[in-house]
């Protein structure tokens, strides 16, 4: 018992250190998550001090709201194409740079940098590009074209080419880390067997790079589905309805429609879907990085 004790008092010191990220974390995390849930049972304009409790009534109307399945398609499909994207540029420029490319440091820094602008500067950026840069440039040419954030069939299109050019610099210093960490011995043993640079990308890199493509595919999607400055600052979820994503769509009903208490039903629902896809997404490649 004296014994226990004395190691107990020995681990407080450890447990005094991480105080501060606990309370940070239970003020920051918890706090808002249990305040949210709650509020996500009433009718609650966000601005009134008095909470009326609904029960289920605003998950019900939530599954009925053919508006939150819209927006949810467009949020999956800019959050798959932009995973996708992000992940295979990002991987051939970490294949490139990982050479004795000249001036290869000089190309990373290049690569990373939009990785470093603020997001919503990006998007008035590429407005004015979208708007004024492209199409002057172009009409020295012959070619008369308008900004695609302006044009339902294009305006996703023009988000996720943002995205992805802002979106490639952290995954591929992931990839350049991962490729580095591949044991040169391997790659020796794999050209004295007669294998090509794709044979051995195939059969020796690739399956190493197993942790780096699941912690890319990992953060990419959950930022992606996640998005909301990049919507708003550009398109602001139009035009109509044809880049309204769930952040932005939870943001107008909480605080444009004043349905506070609804928008958080809706954020409590947006919650879950980020978990079981976190979930399922690691249960997935977890499993195959023992496979390969």
């Amino acid at each position: 018992m004296a014994q226990w004790k004395r190691n107990l008092r020995g681990e407080m010191w450890y447990l005094l250190f991480l105080l501060p990220g606990i309370l940070l974390f239970v003020l920051a995390v918890l706090v808002p998550l249990v305040t949210g849930a709650r509020y996500s049972f009433t009718d609650w304009d966000g601005v009134s001090p008095k909470l009326h409790y609904t029960g289920w009534e605003n998950y019900a109307n939530a599954f009925r709201d053919s508006d939150l399945w819209d927006t949810l398609g467009n949020t999956f499909k800019f959050a798959i194409i932009v995973t996708i994207l992000v992940n295979i540029l990002s991987l051939l420029l970490a294949l490139l740079l990982d050479t004795y490319l000249k001036f290869r440091n000089g190309f990373r820094t290049i690569f990373f940098l939009p990785n470093v602008i603020s997001i919503v500067l990006s998007g008035f950026v590429w407005s004015y590009n979208y708007s004024q840069g492209f199409p002057n440039l172009l009409r020295y040419f012959g070619l008369d074209i308008t900004s695609p954030l302006g044009n339902p069939d294009y305006a996703m299109l023009g988000l996720i080419l943002v995205a992805v050019w802002q979106g490639v610099g952290s995954p591929m210093i992931i990839y350049i880390a991962g490729l580095q960490g591949v044991p040169g011995e391997l790659i020796e043993s794999a050209r004295i067997d007669g294998a090509g640079v794709f044979r051995i990308f195939q059969s020796v890199k690739l399956p190493l790079l197993a942790p780096s493509i699941t912690i890319n595919l990992l953060l990419v999607l959950t930022g992606s589905l996640k998005v909301f400055d990049l919507v708003y600052v550009t398109t602001n979820g139009g035009p109509g309805f044809a880049t309204e994503v769930i952040s932005t769509f939870i943001y107008k009903t909480s605080f444009a429609n004043y349905k506070a208490g609804y928008g958080m039903a809706l954020s409590m629902i947006f919650f879950l879907i980020l978990v079981i896809v976190t979930i399922v997404q690691l249960a997935i490649f977890r499993r195959r990085e023992v496979e390969m």
